[in-house]
Parts: C-alpha cells; sequence; structure tokens
C-alpha cells in the first residue's frame, strides 16, 4: 500500500468510525436551522418550547425551524515551503482528506482550493467521495520546499470569488501575519494551525546548517539557548496576537502537530 492510499484509507475510517457512534450529531449541525420564535399551539411538540424566551416572556413560545439547505464546505490548503518541516505536510494531507469525508458522510458538498507555487487551483464542489480523493491526490502530487506564498493574497482571492455562504475552513501553519476578518464577516471560517513541535521547541545545537523551506537557501548558525528563547518568545507574541484575532472575528482554530489528533481535535472544533 503506498502513501497516498493510507492516508486516504487512515483518514476514512478514523472518520467512519468516530461518526457511526453517538458523535454524529456533533459534527456540522442537525439538518434544520431556527427560524422564528411563535406563540404555542395545541398539537405543536413541546420539544420545541423554548424554555428561556417563554421564561422572559410570560407566555409558552416554540421555535419553528426550516430545514438548512446543503451545507457548502470549502477548505483551502494553504501549501509552501515551511509544510516539508517535519511530518506536516502529511498532518495537512490528512485533515484535508478527513473534512472530506466528514462532508460525504453528512451529505454535504466538499471542494475547495490548494495553492501551487502561490497560484491557486480549485477543486470544485461536489458530494462525491471521488472529490475528496482527486483533492487530495492533487496536493500529495506536489513538493511544497521551496515554495513561497502570499497568505493574504489568497484570502483576498477567496473573499472575491467564493460569492455564496460556506463553511471555509483554512489549513496551514499560520506562521505570517493573516487578516481573515472580512472572509469571516460573509462565511463562517475555522483555522486549523498545523504546526511541528520543532518549530515551536527547537533542539538545542551548537552549529547547524538551517534551510530556508520557501527558498531552498542554506546559512550557518549557532543554536544557543539564548537564541532559542529569543525564537520562542516571538513565536508566542505571534500565536498570541493571531488567537486575539481569530477570537475577534468569531473564527473557531484549533492546532494539531501529529496526524493522530486530527479526529479529536476537528470534534471539538465542529461541535
Amino acid at each position: 500500500m503506498n502513501e497516498l492510499a493510507h492516508i486516504l484509507i487512515r483518514a476514512k475510517k478514523d472518520i467512519y468510525r468516530y461518526l457511526s457512534g453517538s458523535n454524529l450529531s456533533r459534527f456540522l449541525g442537525h439538518g434544520y436551522d431556527f427560524a422564528e420564535l411563535v406563540e404555542y399551539r395545541i398539537g405543536d411538540d413541546i420539544r420545541d418550547i423554548s424554555w428561556i424566551s417563554s421564561a422572559k416572556r410570560g407566555e409558552i413560545y416554540v421555535k419553528k425551524m426550516h430545514e438548512e439547505k446543503d451545507l457548502s464546505i470549502v477548505c483551502v490548503a494553504m501549501v509552501e515551503g515551511r509544510m516539508a518541516v517535519g511530518n506536516k505536510y502529511e498532518t495537512l494531507l490528512q485533515t484535508v482528506a478527513s473534512m472530506g469525508y466528514i462532508a460525504h458522510y453528512q451529505h454535504n458538498l466538499f471542494g475547495g482550493y490548494y495553492t501551487i507555487k502561490g497560484a491557486l487551483q480549485r477543486v470544485e464542489p461536489s458530494k462525491s467521495h471521488q472529490t475528496v480523493e482527486y483533492f487530495v491526490e492533487q496536493l500529495y502530487s506536489q513538493n511544497p520546499l521551496g515554495q513561497s506564498l502570499e497568505y493574504q493574497s489568497v484570502l483576498e482571492y477567496l473573499m472575491e470569488h467564493l460569492h455564496s455562504k460556506a463553511l471555509v475552513v483554512v489549513v496551514g501553519d499560520f506562521l505570517d501575519d493573516v487578516d481573515l476578518a472580512r472572509l469571516a464577516y460573509k462565511h463562517e471560517v475555522i483555522a486549523i494551525v498545523v504546526r511541528s513541535i520543532d518549530e515551536e521547541i527547537p533542539p538545542y545545537q551548537s552549529d547547524v546548517e538551517l534551510i530556508d523551506p520557501t527558498t531552498n537557501q542554506a546559512s550557518s548558525k549557532i543554536l544557543t539557548p539564548n537564541a532559542i528563547k529569543y525564537y520562542q518568545k516571538k513565536l508566542q507574541q505571534h500565536d498570541a496576537k493571531l488567537t486575539q484575532h481569530f477570537n475577534g472575528h468569531g473564527i473557531r482554530f484549533i492546532k494539531i502537530y501529529h496526524p493522530d489528533e486530527i479526529v479529536e481535535r476537528l470534534g471539538k472544533v465542529l461541535a
């Protein structure tokens, strides 16, 4: 079994096993959306009573629901050189596959975008598992090493071209400054931050050759304890700013370090 097949089969098994139990309703809603509050009438289902609203108004009110339209899930894979660090790219592939199979299991539309050398490629949305597999195959065929990416340019493009409201899932390492405010104003946005432990806690090494994965340029450095502390401090400041941005615009987010964590963490952010 090749690596691509292993990624797809693992994602499918993990998601289907998780959703086959009591967790199904935790993902992506229940198929109905709230419409309005109306006074209770004989024959209304008492399970629809809004007890909080009824207590406030002194009358019994029920929630009238209408069936939701198909949920459209747009997955955006931000591929650039830093994804070659550690197992980040495998984690990104597994995350995209998992999101796709969740959508397929729930009969939702799934498609999205991925970047090649900074240019966006679109995957047309559908409810077929073949779309999930095609998306992951296209990503798997790419070598992220040496690729650079302008995060904000990609996000601005999405803002201009995503006309229908969607659940937009952006997968990347978010080590660059980003502004998702406009995208989150129109769409529901989830940010999935893919990182390597070694990025956040780099090992001490006296004399190393560092390679910039976005340019393939090498440089000799001495990673002293003070240098590592300074780097970690700057990264923590960056992540604190990122978290503040996400929280300020109602963007749900998770951080994933390893493929083994994907299903559990997706369960938390999609609940």
